[in-house]
């Protein structure tokens, strides 16, 4: 019994051997350099789709190739044939219903990790005056406990979201930022969108993030500023109408309990700084 299981393991390992051409040293580090890319990219994967609506779908599918291949093994025809037809017609349906994942996966590979090139040099001080109106309009916004809901781009543009907004084009001011949240005005609806030292448009609205990515207490406002970051880089300001709590969205995650001074440095973090440093080395290069 032991020499007929040895047997058929040494005979599995040539099959194998043969299979993945492992006749000499380099082809066994280019076989170990395979499997780590694969499973680097199953890792990468996996971090997109984590907390996601996706994640329950690849569960589903998992179950499914299981399925399919116990089917092979007994010789199942009838659930092998419905499972192969399934598996093969349900990726283009997949594919449409993946299809937010799959865009913020592509621009999040795109995209460099590091917040920069964001904003020209001569932008600099007039960034830094927007951001300081943004802060002020936050701040008195927070303390009347009025909602409010500030969607700052960056690399990625939300121009789906801007077309069904309000277009405004109007310099960022505290003044103009707190008439447009003031309740019962007709743009105080929906979230705002600023790219640089521009207010876009106003009343916009935003994808909301799946049940389980926030906390079930936070409402609908919280829940626009995060799914607004699973699918952009956008940074997303909110404050909150029943406590006045001030929170920062990004990548898909909420930072609450946060007040003017560390909104500030955030901003100037993620914003201004940066693309300042680059631009002052490159100045000194030169």
């Amino acid at each position: 019994m032991i020499e007929t299981i040895s047997s058929k393991f040494v005979e599995f390992m040539y099959i194998l051997q043969n299979i993945l051409h492992l006749n000499s040293p380099l082809r066994v580090i280019i076989l170990i350099m395979d499997i780590a890319i694969v499973v680097l990219i199953i890792y990468y994967f996996y971090r997109l789709i984590k907390q996601t609506r996706a994640e329950q779908i690849v569960k589903g599918i998992l179950i499914l190739l299981l399925f399919l291949i116990l089917s092979n093994v007994f010789n199942m025809v009838i659930l092998k044939f419905l499972l192969t037809n399934l598996m093969t017609y349900g990726m283009l349906l997949l594919i449409v219903v993946f299809q937010p994942e799959l865009r913020n996966a592509f621009e999040k590979i795109g995209r460099n990790s590091k917040i920069s090139n964001v904003f020209d040099m001569e932008d600099n001080i007039v960034i830094r005056h927007s951001i300081s109106e943004i802060i002020k309009a936050v701040e008195i916004m927070s303390l009347k406990k009025i909602g409010l809901l500030i969607v700052i781009e960056r690399e990625t543009k939300v121009s789906e979201v801007l077309k069904d907004g309000i277009n405004l084009s109007a310099k960022v001011s505290s003044e103009l930022l707190q008439n447009i949240f003031m309740p019962r005005t007709p743009l105080h609806d929906g979230a705002v969108i600023i790219d640089k030292t521009q207010i876009l448009a106003a009343k916009c609205i935003l994808p909301l993030a799946s049940e389980n990515t926030i906390e079930k207490k936070l409402g609908t406002r919280h829940r626009a500023a995060v799914g607004i970051t699973e699918i952009s880089d956008a940074l997303v300001i909110v404050v909150s109408e029943e406590t006045g709590i001030i929170s920062v969205a990004e990548n898909g995650k909420l930072k609450r309990n946060l007040n003017g001074e560390q909104l500030k440095d955030i901003l100037l973090k993620k914003i201004d700084k940066p693309r300042t440093i680059k631009t002052i080395k490159n100045i000194k290069k030169d």
